[in-house]
């Protein structure tokens, strides 16, 4: 039974410093190690791509394929992209109530909880899951499913901090892991065949379309939008 709290929960400063600063100083020692760890032009390239993957309409789908193809070893890749996750989750499940006063930023988080709050109502399988189904959306690239998302879904569904960002440290590793080791098989494919690698991707393609098709009937049967 997870503890039940007002979307704009309001932890103590002491809380909201340790968490927010905490997960920012991970973020910045990883950007330290990365500049002390790679040649100067791989770590342009690696956080240019890191700050991407925070931009809107970016994603794991499409950042960590590209970060791949470049040679980035798939452990980095891991460890940047969760360390990003976890920080937009901390920012928004302990500060949601003070970034919305912030101005520009809180009609920026008001727009993503506008989005939000209509994906609930055209997959209510998410609501209906509960937990499960927040994991299911974290770990699936759908679009828009990121960190912030996942965690301002889990503010509407009165769900703890505590629990979300246990699923946002899961789903964001199962994810990139999903992502990445694809993503190096099929370049590996490429350089055997490129016909091979085409192919891959073709039977990836249609395999992600026929279990969207099964979900979507099992959800409409198992969440009808009319209830």
């Amino acid at each position: 039974m997870t503890e039940e709290i007002s979307p704009y929960y309001a932890p103590s400063l002491k809380i909201r410093l340790a968490m927010t600063l905490g997960m920012f100083g991970f973020l910045a020692v990883f950007i330290i190690w990365l500049y002390a760890y790679l040649p100067t032009d791989q770590f342009i390239l690696g956080v240019s791509l890191f700050a991407l993957y925070m931009a809107p309409g970016a994603g794991k789908e499409s950042v960590v394929p590209v970060m791949m193809g470049f040679g980035f070893p798939w452990w980095m890749v891991l460890t940047g992209i969760v360390i990003i996750d976890m920080t937009l989750a901390v920012l928004v499940s302990f500060n949601f109530d003070l970034l919305l006063k912030i101005p520009i930023l809180g009609q920026i988080l008001m727009f993503f909880t506008g989005k939000t709050n209509n994906l609930l109502q055209r997959k209510p399988w998410i609501k209906g899951l509960s937990v499960g189904g927040l994991m299911i959306f974290m770990y699936v690239p759908f679009m828009g499913s990121s960190a912030i998302d996942t965690s301002i879904i889990g503010r509407l569904l009165s769900i703890h901090p505590k629990i979300i960002l246990p699923i946002v440290f899961v789903g964001s590793i199962l994810a990139t892991l999903t992502m990445a080791f694809g993503a190096k098989a099929i370049i590996d494919l490429w350089f055997v065949d490129p016909l091979y690698a085409v192919g891959a991707v073709a039977a990836v393609i249609a395999v992600g379309v026929l279990i969207y098709i099964v979900w979507k009937k099992f959800t409409a049967r198992r969440f009808p939008k009319n209830e």
